[in-house]
């Protein structure tokens, strides 16, 4: 179960909890990522019936039921006491799939970790995560997705900062994060149609359209901008991104200043169609 760097969460978290208890007036969950008291097994929390719904709840079981692993959202904590209150009521639908989705990376994470313990004898889990884990978790703010996308983009770098790990046990986890990492990439693909009249009109294109793809400072696999010559006067644009939103900005630059040089010069040639 991925591990936390605090045993418990702060007010305003979003945390991924699991069921364990129901009564009339509350609901009692385990915080799955946060080990709580030392005398718990995981972090406990607590959900009044009040922060189930927004809407009068008249039977609780009518809503959660045992064993089911739910997002909520944190309201008090009292670490010295391990009393944690939660509200279900409190989150929508967009914060309960994003902290799912983050778990997801956090399961990786962790599983990373473990392929690296396996390799050594004398390494456990809770050594993997202090040498290696949250220390690069701390760098990131605790973002799981960035943490793992990070360390599979620009890995050495990143490790490079820990003084404290081996370089054997770099390369090592190095390694298996290029082996068991893939970064979900979108597209966007389109046809480029652009001419210019004037005597220079092929110098005129070779400089917009390196001025265009100078939109992405630095090209990597997982956020790049293609623009490749198809026959006279078409060329094809291909956007790459982790995020669909980010794909469309990244377009809709290089578009505007093409159009942009292309409206100066009367007589031009300017049309983006999509695949």
């Amino acid at each position: 179960m991925p591990k936390s760097r605090t045993p418990f969460p702060k007010e305003g978290d979003f945390v991924i909890t699991r069921v364990s208890d129901i009564q009339d007036q509350y609901v009692y969950v385990d915080i799955l990522n946060y080990e709580g008291l030392p005398s718990e097994k995981n972090a406990r929390g607590m959900v009044h019936i009040s922060e189930v719904s927004s809407r009068w709840v008249k039977n609780i079981r009518n809503h959660l039921r045992e064993g089911q692993k739910i997002v909520l959202r944190v309201i008090r904590v009292d670490p010295e006491k391990g009393h944690v209150d939660l509200s279900l009521r409190r989150t929508n639908s967009a914060q309960r799939k994003n902290k799912m989705k983050e778990w997801k990376y956090a399961v990786k994470l962790e599983n990373l970790l473990q392929f690296l313990v396996e390799e050594y004898n004398d390494m456990t889990l809770d050594d993997a995560y202090e040498q290696i884990g949250f220390p690069v978790l701390e760098y990131f703010n605790d973002d799981y997705q960035e943490t793992v996308e990070s360390l599979k983009e620009n890995g050495r770098e990143i490790l490079n900062n820990l003084t404290d790990v081996s370089e054997e046990v770099k390369d090592k986890f190095l390694k298996i994060v290029d082996e068991n990492v893939e970064i979900s990439i979108v597209n966007i693909i389109g046809k480029l149609k652009l001419r210019f009249i004037q005597e220079n009109g092929v110098e005129l294109i070779k400089k917009t359209l390196v001025k265009a793809q100078k939109v992405i400072d630095n090209p990597k696999d997982t956020r790049n901008l293609k623009i490749s010559y198809i026959a006279a006067p078409y060329y094809r644009i291909e956007v790459i991104s982790k995020d669909y939103l980010d794909c469309e900005n990244i377009l809709s630059d290089c578009l505007e200043i093409i159009e942009g040089k292309a409206k100066k010069y009367e007589g031009s040639t300017f049309e983006f169609i999509r695949d």
